[in-house]
């Protein structure tokens, strides 16, 4: 949504403008006021603005030298002008300072909304222009880091799909192809450094990279990323393809470039670190299977040792992957729940269960395992949120009930997490609802003096939110409705004779009796005056 400034020296012409158009309709959802083009810049340099209507023929500071100025500091905000006849020839030479169009005074409501909605559109179409080939490209090249780390790190998960990655791949500038040959490369730094900030983490693990590069570089495509547990990640494929024979030279040469890629790193950098290298296996199809494994040797081999090295070439013994290994994999079923990521906590479970069918020596204490760890996270979500799970499932009983089974499990996960999400939605249901009879009621004590801004200040809200919420949920803008209550009172009011029409128009927070009568005239087709006289 955008913001509009209106700038004149007569302040009736301002504030019939910025009151009797339906702003919201026009995508505009916030306007200023200013009565001299000071007020105007100073207006600018406090808030985001994006068109400025200003009249031409003000004092001490004309239109054209305001846009003039506008044009030289924010070069972003668009203008358009109001003239007379006797400006408007005057007003075509402010075509430099990009004046979007020029508007004769007096001005109707039909030209001005007409002219608004089409600098809107161009706004929009200007925005678009941001987002176009061009610039993404260039906003990925510099994003390319971050990206590359995201992606790997999902496949480490396995939860990329193929036909995602083969795009990705691609646009990423990976050199890794479909059917290659890779390992997996764990770096563990092994001091907590606790004099060192985060900024010399990544430093330490920028150099890091830096000597890798340089050792393997010439024969190895690297990509790397930091995982969810703090360790530093590289997939590695060798640039020359060999054949079988070949290839088991080169993984021992490899081995033997990883021990010396340690040693450098303690010799230079001055770091003790452990490095892990996986099997090798074939990309993408192995990623996460050589992942898993290698945390696994890393949690089994070296929790209680520091500065090691283990080679790829290990026993299949020593790769026994928990069965339940996905379910505390972060993010953690806790975390998803606590953070209301439902389809994220749905699939996770739903790979948790996959997992568990497929295993072939699965216990009964193993599905027992799942279901703790499961009702565990219901719990933590049911009692953060200050309710008991009875309340959110709606019995007790389906707390108590007996799972043995994979299949018992997830019947009764999936009946327990859809329970708990529908009570979510009904809670938001209400929230809302709250919210807009508290509007309301706000609106209803302060009457006169109610708008966006000071309904967002009471209610805590920022104001485009509350716009957007109470629109969604009533169907019409809150200065609508405002207008609307205004109007409803002004009438009961003017069945008051004793009242004068320019008391009712103050006590209902108009600026003056003439733009008072001129929206009660488009509210009801008649003048104030006309409509007492009826009565």
């Amino acid at each position: 949504m955008l913001s509009l400034l209106i700038v004149d020296d007569e302040p009736t012409i301002v504030d019939t403008l910025a009151f009797t158009i339906d702003w919201e309709q026009l995508e505009i959802m916030t306007v200023y006021k200013a009565y001299s083009a000071k007020d105007a810049l100073l207006i600018l340099a406090e808030h985001a603005v994006d068109i400025v209507i200003a009249d031409i023929n003000m004092p001490r500071m004309t239109g054209i030298e305001l846009v003039a100025e506008i044009y030289q500091q924010y070069r972003h905000v668009k203008s358009v002008l109001l003239s007379g006849h006797a400006e408007f020839a005057y007003a075509k030479q402010a075509i430099k300072y990009g004046v979007f169009d020029y508007l004769l005074k007096p001005v109707s409501d039909e030209d001005l909304i007409a002219v608004i909605s089409r600098l809107v559109q161009k706004i929009k179409e200007e925005w678009q222009e941001v987002v176009s080939q061009t610039r993404v490209v260039d906003t990925l090249k510099e994003s390319l880091p971050i990206l590359k780390d995201k992606l790997l790190n999902e496949m480490l998960m396995g939860r990329l799909k193929k036909d995602s990655l083969i795009s990705l791949l691609d646009l990423y500038e990976l050199p890794f192809h479909f059917g290659d040959e890779i390992c997996i490369m764990v770096i563990r730094m092994e001091e907590s450094l606790p004099e060192f900030n985060e900024r010399d983490f990544f430093l330490v693990e920028y150099a890091i990279m830096n000597i890798a590069v340089e050792m393997l570089g010439d024969s190895h495509d690297l990509w790397s990323c930091k995982d969810a547990n703090g360790l530093l990640v590289l997939l590695v494929r060798n640039k020359f393809i060999k054949d079988d024979n070949e290839m088991v030279d080169e993984h021992r040469k490899f081995d033997s470039l990883a021990m010396q890629l340690q040693r450098n790193i303690g010799l230079y950098l001055n770091r003790v670190v452990s490095i892990i290298v996986s099997t090798w296996g074939r990309f993408p199809e192995d990623i996460n299977l050589l992942y898993s494994h290698i945390t696994e040797q890393i949690r089994s081999r070296l929790a209680n040792e520091s500065g090691c090295f283990l080679s790829g070439q290990l026993s299949e013994a020593a790769y026994v992957q928990q069965l339940l290994y996905r379910l505390y994999e972060t993010p953690t079923l806790q975390h998803l729940l606590e953070n209301r990521r439902w389809d994220e906590y749905r699939e996770k479970l739903e790979m948790v269960i996959e997992d568990m069918k497929q295993a072939g020596n699965l216990s009964e204490e193993h599905v027992r395992e799942a279901y703790t760890v499961v009702i565990g996270s219901f719990y933590y979500y049911a009692h953060k949120h200050n309710r008991l799970l009875s309340d959110l499932v709606g019995s007790t009983a389906v707390l108590d009930r007996s799972v043995y089974s994979v299949q018992q499990l997830s019947e009764w996960a999936f009946y327990m997490f859809d329970k708990i999400q529908r009570s979510d939605q009904a809670e938001q249901r209400s929230s809302r609802e709250k919210m807009t009879l508290k509007i309301r009621e706000y609106i209803d004590r302060n009457l006169s003096t109610a708008s966006l801004q000071t309904i967002a200040d009471a209610v805590y809200l920022h104001p485009v939110y509350l716009s957007r919420l109470y629109k969604t949920e009533t169907g019409e803008g809150i200065s609508e409705y405002i207008q609307k209550q205004r109007m409803l009172k002004a009438v009961e009011m003017l069945k008051n004779n004793s009242l004068k029409i320019y008391e009712i128009s103050e006590h209902m927070g108009f600026k003056n009796a003439a733009y008072f009568s001129k929206v009660f005239r488009e509210e009801y087709g008649m003048t104030p005056n006309e409509f007492r006289e009826q009565l």
